[in-house]
């Protein structure tokens, strides 16, 4: 075999155990920031916490901010996948399938959830670049199948910045206390219960409505 095929395939497993140590930097960094915040957290309590030498930290991360935008950057990656899978939404079931996979990626991503929460709630730029951002994303599409819907006639004419931000509020209402950690993940059941019931009241309402 080619020692230019030996070389690439050495260079290719040293990048993906570099990709794996920083995943497992930033998993152990999001706990540590989730529970004690990011301006009382060290970059020596997150070394200790991912079974590294401090030093051997910075060679990863260059400082404790770059270790939090990247906990920013996982904690976004998986909900940009799901509003690229879930494209136009079309009907009830796309809508349902939208919150459901929401708590799916609550689930998935928490201690960063909880990191990056935290962290925007005082620093105006984490809150602009990964948390406004990708609010103003999933709006969009709220308010474009709103749009198209009252356009059709199935749905009464409303203002849909206005629906789109009831509907984002409702669920954020659901979420916030589980990333707060006061109530546990619903299971896979009651997610679908819950994203289900987000929608119907949406679109539905709430009052008995005669035939």
């Amino acid at each position: 075999m080619p020692a230019r095929n030996l070389t690439a395939k050495g260079k290719q497993r040293r990048e993906r155990r570099i990709a794996r140590r920083k995943r497992e930097i930033l998993a152990a960094a999001a706990h540590v920031i989730a529970e004690k915040g990011y301006s009382s957290t060290t970059t020596k309590e997150i070394a200790d916490a991912a079974d590294v030498a401090e030093g051997t930290l910075y060679n990863y991360f260059p400082s404790k901010r770059e270790i939090l935008l990247s906990i920013a950057t996982e904690a976004d990656v998986p909900m940009e996948r799901a509003l690229q899978e879930a494209g136009k939404l079309e009907n009830r079931e796309a809508m349902i399938a939208l919150f459901e996979g929401a708590f799916d990626i609550t689930e998935a991503r928490l201690p960063f959830l909880r990191a990056l929460l935290t962290e925007a709630w005082t620093d105006d730029g984490i809150l602009r670049e990964f948390v406004t951002a990708r609010l103003r994303h999933v709006a969009q599409l709220l308010q474009a199948f709103i749009s198209e819907r009252a356009a059709d006639g199935a749905f009464r004419p409303i203002d849909p910045a206005l629906g789109a931000r009831m509907a984002m509020g409702t669920f954020g209402g659901m979420i916030l206390p589980i990333l707060r950690g006061v109530e546990p993940l619903p299971s896979p059941e009651e997610r679908h219960a819950l994203a289900e019931l987000i929608v119907d009241m949406l679109l539905d309402g709430i009052r008995v409505r005669q035939e």
